[in-house]
């Protein structure tokens, strides 16, 4: 009896210390440029790390947009929306490319970014 307490105290003390030590989330930065496309949109995304060490955000990601203020006349938002931010070595930045059907409105819209490797990242936008 005394052993399998000994026993679970050791496991929890590993994968607590593991938790601790293990490298954290990579912070990164988020790019949005928007141009007229015929019928809609085109948005460019591009990420990059902070520390030159560390990977951009990469991998299966989501894009939400939300017109900033009153929504009445507006386009819908884009409610995660998947995409690919394909992976690059350390330092580089990761881009792609997504097409919406809209017009431009000249509002500002909120944008946030999150993919599996980094934090959310969030920016606005003027379309």
């Amino acid at each position: 009896m005394m052993a399998a307490k000994l026993s679970a105290l050791a496991v929890a003390a590993t994968a607590t210390s593991m938790a601790l030590l293990s490298p954290g989330t990579a912070h990164a930065g988020v790019a949005v440029n928007v141009n007229p496309a015929p019928g809609g949109v085109d948005v460019w995304l591009t990420t990059w790390p902070d520390n030159p060490a560390d990977p951009a955000p990469s991998g299966w990601c989501r894009y939400n947009s939300s017109v900033a203020g009153n929504p009445f006349g507006k386009p819908a938002p884009a409610i995660n929306v998947p995409f690919y931010l394909p992976e690059n070595p350390p330092g580089q930045p990761s881009n792609s490319h997504l097409a919406f059907p809209s017009y431009p409105t000249g509002s500002t819209w909120n944008i946030t970014v999150e993919c599996p490797n980094a934090p959310p990242q969030f920016t606005q936008v003027v379309w």
